[in-house]
């Protein structure tokens, strides 16, 4: 197994930091771009939410089952 090295390990880090935030300068995200993307995750959501309300019966929609008279105990 290979000795972990810390320092290294570190060093890497801040340098994916450093190019990431380098590359988000260099390449800025358009506001419509990100507009997009919040329209179809809210879009995807809400599809969500009304799947999930139509799969489950509210408690008053639940069918109630039918009630049968008891039929008379014939010991007594």
């Amino acid at each position: 197994m290979p000795k972990q090295n810390p320092d290294a390990e570190l060093a890497l880090h801040k340098l994916g930091q450093r190019i990431r935030e380098g590359y988000a300068k260099k390449h800025p995200t358009p506001d419509k771009s990100l507009e997009t993307v919040k329209d179809a995750v809210r879009e995807q959501y809400e599809q969500e939410q009304k799947a999930e309300r139509e799969k489950k019966p509210t408690p008053d929609a639940a069918p109630k089952p039918e009630r049968h008279p008891s039929e008379p105990d014939e010991g007594r």
